[in-house]
């Protein structure tokens, strides 16, 4: 995939002309991440921004009790790292690569220079920080009053929504994240029996009907 292509499909990009997408394309770095591998570090000074080329990170942040708690998943086309620039202040979050991933790389100068010349860029960019601000929202008010049973259903209908692949009978079907993962995600310790794991992958009701499939669907797709 060009640069120009993965900045065509990016939804913040939308605005730019093809002069100045093939600029962006010169512009980057891309860079190869294992899994497991720190994009960037919570706490750490930002100098970059991201686009996520292919693979996916998930986006954790260490409470004052020292736990890791993952706030998000990002996959192909996303983007992070805007908010260090912006604010100069250092990361909030840090971002850890789920599974070999490729990242296109903008210094800060290449990033400001965006937003001084594209006024329509710098609207996208306030309404992806808006989108953000409203899941946190969503993020803390479930775990301030939401109990596990119900926060463990809500992360896996999102799971669906974003991830998953209809599986017919009003059931999705996603790649089931490590038990870790979830766990950190919801703030539990544990899975509640709320979903249907068939092996790798996990089967959502997001529909009132039957019985799930008695094989899994296709892998998930976006």
């Amino acid at each position: 995939m060009t640069g120009t292509d993965l900045f065509q499909r990016v939804p913040l990009f939308e605005g730019l002309s093809a002069a100045e997408r093939s600029a962006l394309q010169k512009a980057a770095q891309l860079r190869s991440f294992r899994r497991g591998e720190v994009v960037v570090r919570q706490g750490q000074p930002g100098e970059s921004f991201f686009v996520l080329v292919r693979g996916r990170v998930a986006v954790t942040i260490l409470s004052p009790e020292g736990r890791e708690v993952v706030v998000g998943s990002l996959g192909e086309g996303d983007h992070f790292g805007e908010m260090a620039l912006v604010d100069d202040e250092p990361r909030s979050a840090t971002v850890v690569a789920q599974e070999r991933s490729d990242l296109a790389v903008l210094s800060r100068d290449v990033f400001f220079d965006l937003l001084r010349s594209n006024f329509t860029l710098t609207c996208a960019l306030l309404r992806s920080f808006s989108r953000r601000l409203r899941r946190a929202n969503a993020t803390i008010e479930g775990l301030a009053s939401l109990d596990v049973k119900s926060r463990l259903a809500r992360y896996f209908r999102e799971l669906a929504a974003t991830r998953g692949r209809k599986a017919g009978g009003g059931w999705a079907v996603v790649v089931r994240p490590a038990q870790r993962e979830i766990a950190d995600t919801i703030g539990s310790s544990r899975e509640e029996q709320l979903i249907v794991p068939k092996g790798r992958v996990v089967y959502v009701r997001i529909d009132s009907g039957e019985a799930p499939p008695a094989s899994p669907a296709p892998g998930p797709g976006r």
